[in-house]
């Protein structure tokens, strides 16, 4: 049975999660119908200052399991199934959660959503595993829900991952619709089950598990099984306060097109509450999906001796500063992930956090926590006196980067410095944006031009560029890909979403 200085760990990673969507979040989209974690909220800590790495699926996920910066582990941008984008995919020699933790005794197993271009390889999380999708596995019969559908006799298509929508309940121009497969066939919620029976399996064992879960939901497209596809009416939802941002617009008319993120320019207040709603939706899709697994936790008399983590790769714009999806900003909207975390034992101090803390910050808390010392090449700080009350400062400053949306695509590189203040910008030319936390949450002010800010700005840049010397950020060099992908003409504001 594992002990309390070697836990048991749960890392439940959804998919393009805003952080406002969490209990004890106020502000923003709100949280709706989460029930489950409302529950493990009151056994936890919430950081409402917790930030990814990157706004970009592959290269923040890399960075949750390897507890590096993109720079360092190589995902720079996400991996697809274009000749010239699997080029882009995880390097066997930088080392994963199940790197660390396999030599300590614990068996690791890994559900759901991977997409770090390796295939079928879970990199280490051999006790047990589930594969879908052309992302995630080498050959057709590695792929789960594509052998399933089939018995069942439903044709899934796209990227075979059995997220289809139902084309009798889907609008192409919002893509909010309903799953063409019911709730008991959905790939999220066979996968959580297939998780709930692992930690059953796990039960008196003499050695811990470390299990990763890993959603889609709630990433576009807005669909979801019944009857989380209408559990919120769009009358329920409010547009942002900073739908129209003049500010952002001139920000992102002379940045170069960033192909997935899209201006709302050409969506109707009626469309943009429907695609509110429909995310909503999704995210109490996600909360029945941690409910699976809580609920495996507590019916085997396991969660007590559980690190539980639960949070998100990156956020959604989803109408905020008049754009929608992910891409090449770094707006509150999108950095700000969702941190939820419950340590093992029956005392567990609760409350809100409002540290800043950065998702290569997790990878040494769990290692720390188990007992292993953080290899020094781990930028990370461990959160685990702000899990036992203290108020200390963890991180006096984080970094934050972006290259592309997909590997082969023109590449948009961004770097950021966020202080306890103020959150700095800046593109390979220099300074671009400069916003004031405190006193601007809504980002509304680009004072990079400020007079006022100009010696604030020059202790920012020094700030950045001396984290950069001292982690080995190469910037303003950035990879270049051997082929660039000419994607059809567009940007963020000349193009309709498709």
């Amino acid at each position: 049975m594992p002990l309390l200085d070697r836990p048991n760990i749960v890392l439940f990673i959804s998919d393009q999660q805003r952080a406002d969507t969490m209990p004890g979040i106020s502000y923003g989209q709100g949280a709706r119908h989460t029930p489950h974690l409302d529950w493990l909220s009151r056994r936890g800590t919430m950081f409402r200052r917790a930030y990814c790495t990157t706004p970009m699926c592959s290269p923040a996920r890399a960075s949750l399991l390897s507890g590096l910066y993109p720079h360092a582990h190589g995902v720079v941008a996400n991996h697809q199934e274009r000749p010239v984008s699997q080029e882009m995919r995880l390097s066997s020699e930088v080392k994963l959660l199940a790197d660390y933790l396999k030599p300590l005794g614990y068996a690791c197993a890994y559900t759901g959503k991977w997409h770090l271009g390796t295939g079928g390889d879970r990199r280490g999380f051999d006790a047990f595993m589930t594969r879908s999708g052309d992302h995630d596995t080498s050959r057709e019969e590695e792929n789960e829900i594509l052998q399933f559908t089939r018995k069942a006799g439903i044709e899934i298509g796209g990227k075979l991952q059995g997220l289809d929508s139902d084309p009798s309940r889907f609008d192409a121009k919002t893509k909010v619709g309903s799953s063409l497969l019911p709730l008991a066939f959905h790939p999220s919620a066979r996968n959580a089950r297939a998780a709930a029976g692992f930690i059953s399996s796990m039960k008196d064992k003499e050695d811990p598990f470390c299990l990763v879960y890993s959603c889609h939901e709630p990433h576009p497209p807005f669909i979801s099984p019944s009857p989380f596809d209408t559990m919120v009416s769009p009358s329920e939802v409010a547009l942002p306060l900073n739908l129209k941002d003049p500010s952002a617009a001139a920000i992102m008319a002379g940045r170069p097109a960033d192909w997935q993120l899209k201006s709302t320019a050409h969506y109707t207040e009626a469309e943009l509450r429907a695609i509110r709603a429909a995310y909503a939706g999704a995210v109490s899709y996600v909360d029945h999906l941690a409910g699976i697994i809580l609920e495996a936790l507590l019916d085997t008399d396991q969660f007590n001796e559980t690190l539980f983590i639960f949070t998100s790769d990156h956020g959604e714009m989803l109408g905020n500063h008049g754009m929608i999806y992910k891409g090449s900003a770094f707006f509150e909207e999108l950095m700000k992930i969702p941190l939820l975390i419950s340590p093992p034992g029956e005392e567990k101090k609760t409350g809100l956090s409002d540290a800043l803390v950065s998702h290569v910050d997790l990878l040494p808390t769990i290692l720390q926590w188990c007992g292993l010392k953080a290899s020094q090449s781990l930028p990370g700080k461990n959160l685990r006196p702000l899990l036992e009350g203290s108020d200390e400062s963890i991180n006096t400053g984080i970094a934050f980067q972006y290259y592309a949306a997909n590997w082969g695509e023109h590449p948009v590189p961004l770097r950021g410095w966020l202080t306890e203040r103020w959150k700095y910008v800046e593109d390979i030319h220099g300074p671009v944006e400069l916003y004031d936390l405190r006193n601007d949450l809504d980002e509304m002010k680009n004072r990079v031009s400020d007079p006022a800010c100009k010696s604030l700005l020059a202790e920012l840049r020094v700030e950045h560029k001396a984290w950069q010397s001292s982690n080995g950020d190469p910037w303003p060099n950035y990879p270049l890909p051997k082929s660039i992908v000419e994607m059809p003409p567009g940007g963020p504001w000349n193009q309709e979403s498709s």
